[in-house]
């Protein structure tokens, strides 16, 4: 009697060492109007057969974002996620594997992002209560001075040092890669370790603060927002202009004003 024909052994999966839901389990597969959705979306790359087709991939999605974003993924992940996921198809060939396979292949980089998020190092719970604090009397001084508050105004309600300020926001920011902090535990002394490289100046910073504390309000808050200052991302003109209530042009205006006294200090020899 013939022996049974063997059959072909199974392709090793290349996710095997992916952390459940994927090992052990049977996942949820894409929606039976894909195969449809798919050929339509390659003829014409339009809005709308963007959306048709994610909405046929939803189910794989789900899982790559569950998995590698963890139990509580933010509305932002799950929107890189989409976008990972419409970029894959463009390199999805469905001779070569599952349209499943190739996705939870190339959204592997949701666990970076997600890393990214979460701002992987650890933050001295006195730096969250800090943060707690200074977020809320932002939010406070906004309504009561229509405007955003400068790190003046909060150092003086908050009784937090422009210092402790900067430090805080350093915290609470997502780190560029590549970038290393420095936490001596207390988040006093701790930040982007760039900071406490040879080539900083001392007496140009000295000379930055003397114009500032000579500055309004307003004019403060320009140069804290066009620079960076203490801990802020920089702001665009335009950003500026909707935080203050004022005009790009005047914001311009302003922000010329303030280069030119910081310009001064070439002609003082500082």
């Amino acid at each position: 009697m013939d022996a049974a024909p063997k059959l072909p052994q199974k392709s090793p999966s290349i996710l095997g060492d992916v952390a459940p839901p994927f090992s052990g389990t049977r996942p949820t597969g894409v929606a039976p109007e894909f195969d449809n959705a798919f050929s339509s979306w390659q003829t014409d790359k339009t809005p709308k057969s963007n959306t048709h087709l994610l909405s046929t991939l939803q189910p794989v999605i789900d899982t790559a974002v569950t998995s590698y974003g963890g139990a509580s993924p933010s509305p932002t992940l799950r929107s890189r996620a989409r976008l990972m996921a419409l970029k894959a198809m463009n390199t999805y060939d469905p001779q070569r594997g599952s349209v499943r396979t190739h996705l939870l292949s190339q959204m592997q980089g949701l666990r970076r992002l997600s890393a990214q998020e979460q701002n992987i190092i650890s933050i001295p719970e006195q730096v969250g209560l800090d943060f707690q604090k200074l977020y809320a009397a932002q939010q406070e001084l906004s309504d009561q001075l229509n405007r955003e508050p400068t790190d003046d105004e909060l150092s003086d309600y908050t009784n937090l040092s422009s210092r402790r300020i900067s430090k805080i926001r350093a915290f609470n920011q997502p780190l560029a890669e590549g970038t290393t902090t420095v936490d001596t535990g207390d988040g006093e002394n701790s930040g982007p370790a760039a900071s406490n490289l040879p080539g900083n100046h001392s007496h140009i910073d000295a000379w930055m603060k003397f114009v500032y504390d000579d500055l309004s309000p307003t004019d403060k808050l320009v140069m804290d927002m066009t620079l960076g200052r203490n801990g802020r991302r920089r702001t665009s003109t335009q950003e500026i202009a909707k935080k203050l209530n004022i005009t790009s042009g005047a914001v311009s205006q302003r922000a010329a004003k303030i280069q030119t006294m910081l310009d001064k200090r070439y002609t003082h020899n500082f």
